[in-house]
C-alpha cells in the first residue's frame, strides 16, 4: 500500500532527518541519539501515519515508566492527533480508537507484572518505544514478537527513540548493525525549529562529556570509567514509581525514612547556587535553588522550606562548610538543632572512604544502582550527577574529585543540586559512646 502524505496535522512540518525516519524501509528503526533532534514528535506522527495507512492496524506506544510517558510522549501525541480522526480515547484502559478501526494502546513497560502480561497477549502491526535506553532488551524482544497482525499489505514497524547510553540499544544498533535494523541520527543542529542559541547555552551548562553525548551524539563517552553514576541508572530513576513510606536501601534508616528529609548545599562562590532537596522515603518531592545571598536570607529560605514541607530539625542535613558554617551557627542560635555535615570530615567507614563526601556519594550511588530512588526530570541534576568523578587513592580508599578540581581541570560547574541530593539521602549514623575499661 502506498504511504499517504504526511499531512495529517498542520502543526507538523518534518525536517530532513525526520523525513528520513518516516521514509526508511527497514522494519526496526532507531531515531535520535541526541537531545533536541525532534525524536518524540517524529515518533508520535509516525504512529498516527501507520494508523491511517492501514485501517484496523494496532500499535503500542510506550516508555519504560507510564508517569514519564504521560508527561512527555502522550502530551505530544494529543497535541498532534486531530480529534476528528478519533472515535474514542479510553483513559482507563489506555488506548485510542480511530474511526477507521485502528487502535493505539499506550503504557509503561516497566510499571508492573500486569504490564508484561498485557504485552504477551497483544497482536500488533507496529510499536514505538520512546527513550528506549530507559528500558530493557527483554521488553524490546517481547514487543518484536508481537508484530504479527494479519492485514493486507501490512508493513510491520518497530520504532525506537533514544539518547546515547551504554547498553543493549548501543549494542544492537551501533555495534552490531544487524540486518533490517537502522539507526538514523538526528542532532540539535539538524532541527531548524530550535531556538538559535539552544546548543550554545547547553554547551556552557553541560560538562564536556555530557555535551559530546547529548549534543554531538557520541555513544562512547558515557561508558563509565571514573564516573561514579552510570547514565543508564540515572535515566531509570527519573519519575520512577516508588514507595514513599519506606527506604529500600538504607535499612538502618527505616525508622525515619517515611519522614520528610531535606538536604541543603549552601553556595560558596561565583555562580554557585544554594540548593535544597526535599525527599520522602525514596522519592524526591522538590528541588529548590537560589543564587548566593547573605547569611540571614539563606537561613530564612531554609526555615521557610522546612515549614512548607513539614521537615523536622533532626531531618535536615546541611553542608556546614564555608558559608554553610555561618548558616548552621545562625540556625543553632535560633534553637534549630539540625545536622551539620562536614563533607571533608572523617567518614563513618574511614577504612573505605577518604571523607564524608565520598561516603555520602557512595550511599547515593547504591540507591541508583539498586533502583532505590526516584528523581524529577531535571536536566541540571542529570548533568551534574553524570559529571561526578571518583578516584581510588594510594591507600585504596575512594574519594570524590573535589569541586575545585572539577571546575579547573574539567570545566564543570559546581554540582550543587547533586550535592544537595546526596545530603538529602545521607543517613546520619547515631553517635555511640565508647567505654574503655582501665
Amino acid at each position: 500500500m502506498a504511504k499517504t502524505a504526511l499531512d495529517i496535522s498542520n502543526l507538523y512540518k518534518p525536517h530532513s532527518k525526520q523525513m528520513l525516519f518516516h521514509s526508511a524501509p527497514e522494519r526496526v528503526i532507531l531515531y535520535g541519539g541526541a537531545i533536541g533532534g525532534g525524536k518524540t514528535i517524529a515518533l508520535v506522527n509516525e504512529a498516527l501515519q501507520l494508523s491511517l495507512d492501514y485501517p484496523g492496524n494496532v500499535g503500542y506506544l510506550c516508555r519504560h515508566e507510564l508517569t514519564s510517558f504521560r508527561r512527555s510522549t502522550l502530551l505530544e501525541f494529543t497535541r498532534y492527533c486531530p480529534e476528528e480522526l478519533l472515535e474514542q480515547h479510553h483513559q482507563t484502559e489506555n488506548y485510542f480508537k480511530f474511526k477507521n478501526g485502528s487502535l493505539i494502546f499506550y503504557g509503561g513497560l516497566g510499571d508492573d507484572n500486569a504490564g508484561l502480561d498485557r504485552l504477551k497477549s497483544m497482536t500488533l502491526g507496529w510499536f514505538g518505544i520512546d527513550q528506549a535506553e530507559e528500558t530493557s532488551e527483554t521488553h524490546f524482544n517481547m514487543l518484536l514478537g508481537r508484530l504479527r497482525i494479519n492485514l493486507p499489505n501490512i508493513h510491520y514497524k518497530a520504532l525506537l527513540t533514544c539518547n546515547p547510553a551504554p547498553g543493549w540499544v548501543k549494542n544492537l544498533f551501533i555495534e552490531q548493525k544487524k540486518e533490517g535494523f537502522r539507526f538514523i541520527q538526528s542532532l540539535p543542529r539538524d532541527n531548524p525549529y530550535l531556538p538559535s542559541d539552544y546548543e550554545e547555552i547547553l554547551r556552557k551548562q553541560y560538562p564536556p562529556e555530557l555535551a559530546k553525548a547529548w549534543l554531538d551524539g557520541d555513544w562512547d563517552v558515557l561508558e563509565g570509567g571514573a564516573y561514579l553514576f552510570r547514565y543508564a541508572d540515572i535515566r531509570r530513576a527519573i519519575n520512577r514509581t516508588v514507595n514513599i513510606d519506606a527506604s529500600s536501601v538504607n535499612k538502618g534508616a527505616d525508622a525515619v525514612s517515611s519522614l520528610i528529609t531535606m538536604g541543603v548545599d549552601v553556595a560558596r562562590e561565583g555562580d554557585d547556587e544554594s540548593v535544597a532537596v526535599i525527599r520522602q522515603g525514596d522519592k524526591v518531592l522538590a528541588i529548590e535553588s537560589w543564587m548566593k545571598t547573605d547569611l540571614m536570607t539563606t537561613t530564612g529560605r531554609i526555615l521557610n522550606l522546612a515549614e512548607k514541607y513539614e521537615v523536622k530539625d533532626e531531618n535536615i542535613n546541611l553542608d556546614a562548610v564555608g558559608l554553610g558554617a555561618g548558616v548552621y551557627d545562625r540556625l543553632k542560635e535560633l534553637k534549630h538543632n539540625i545536622n551539620a555535615i562536614i563533607a571533608g570530615g572523617q567518614a563513618n567507614d574511614k577504612d573505605h572512604f577518604t571523607n564524608t563526601r565520598a561516603e555520602m556519594y557512595s550511599d547515593l550511588q547504591k540507591r541508583f544502582e539498586n533502583d532505590g530512588i526516584s528523581i524529577p526530570d531535571d536536566l541540571d541534576l542529570i548533568a551534574q550527577l553524570s559529571s561526578i568523578r571518583y578516584e581510588i587513592v594510594s591507600d585504596r580508599r575512594m574519594q570524590i574529585v573535589p569541586k575545585e578540581e572539577m571546575k579547573r581541570k574539567f570545566r564543570v560547574k559546581s554540582p550543587d543540586k547533586a550535592d544537595a541530593l546526596a545530603l538529602a539521602f545521607y543517613y546520619v549514623r547515631p553517635k555511640t559512646l565508647r567505654i574503655e575499661w582501665l
